[in-house]
């Protein structure tokens, strides 16, 4: 395995090992049991960098004001983890916590620091992500991506630390191939990644138009699926889509197989139905 020379703490742990460990759903919890018998230690702010692996990953503002508004009703509950990083502090659990304690210039936080190496840091990023229900899929793509280009992760090793298919990893491993204003997007919650997953192998031209038009037109994943079907076989409904909105007062989809016509309310719908 190759070993990570920018850190003192190299991990010298065997691969099979350490994916039998960060695969067990309950790595995180034991982790955060172990630590509530340590007494924090209050760490300036200014000290504590944002983690170098996922710092590309933006973060949604709203989210940020949300989680200072809890942070001022309720405080700190849990502790950051964070590590030592030359004279400075790594954030590597509470990125979130800690860059609205940022935002809102609290002078300082409560800190659990540990002695991990690059490879163990990104394995706590990916068991934390893969257990969270709001995960950003940015910042799990770029914990996957390293794992795979800096400590040599087949696909295959990744999906076991996820608990995903192979196919899933694929998908979320190359949404870094989007245009960064769409991956920006992705990051924020503003695009999902069901939307990313089905643009993801078209040209950056036709993704930044698409993307546009998911939001114009408030375009569902499968909506989106059957643009870029169309696009991919040469095949253009818009115009006829076009015409039977105006005809009718509705939003046309046309399909493979059918036409779905949706209408705002159901006087609308009985109108329109009159002049079938």
């Amino acid at each position: 395995m190759k070993k990570d020379t920018n850190n003192k703490t190299i991990v010298k742990i065997p691969l099979s090992k350490l994916l039998k460990r960060f695969s067990n759903t309950n790595v995180i919890a034991n982790m955060e049991k172990e630590y509530q018998t340590a007494t924090p230690r209050y760490i300036s702010t200014n000290l504590i960098d944002d983690n170098a692996f996922i710092r590309k990953a933006k973060v949604n503002e709203e989210k940020l004001v949300k989680d200072f508004a809890s942070l001022a009703e309720k405080g700190l509950k849990s502790p950051l983890i964070i590590r030592a990083k030359k004279d400075h502090y790594e954030i590597i659990l509470g990125r979130r916590r800690l860059l609205a304690s940022k935002k809102f210039n609290l002078p300082s936080v409560p800190c659990v620091l540990i002695d991990v190496g690059d490879e163990e840091t990104l394995l706590l990023l990916a068991s934390d992500m893969r257990d969270s229900i709001n995960r950003n899929m940015v910042e799990l793509s770029l914990v996957c991506n390293t794992l795979k280009e800096r400590f040599n992760y087949s696909q295959r090793d990744i999906s076991i630390l996820m608990h995903q298919s192979r196919a899933q990893i694929t998908n979320i491993m190359r949404i870094l191939n989007l245009p960064d204003q769409v991956l920006n997007d992705v990051s924020i919650g503003k695009l999902s990644f069901g939307h990313a997953k089905a643009i993801i192998t078209l040209p950056d031209q036709f993704i930044t138009e698409i993307v546009q038009r998911i939001y114009t037109d408030t375009l569902s994943v499968r909506d989106t699926e059957k643009i870029i079907f169309e696009y991919k076989h040469g095949i253009n409904y818009l115009p006829e889509e076009n015409r039977i909105d105006k005809k009718y007062n509705c939003k046309t989809n046309i399909l493979r197989k059918r036409i779905v016509l949706s209408f705002e309310t159901e006087e609308d719908q009985e109108k329109s139905l009159k002049k079938i």
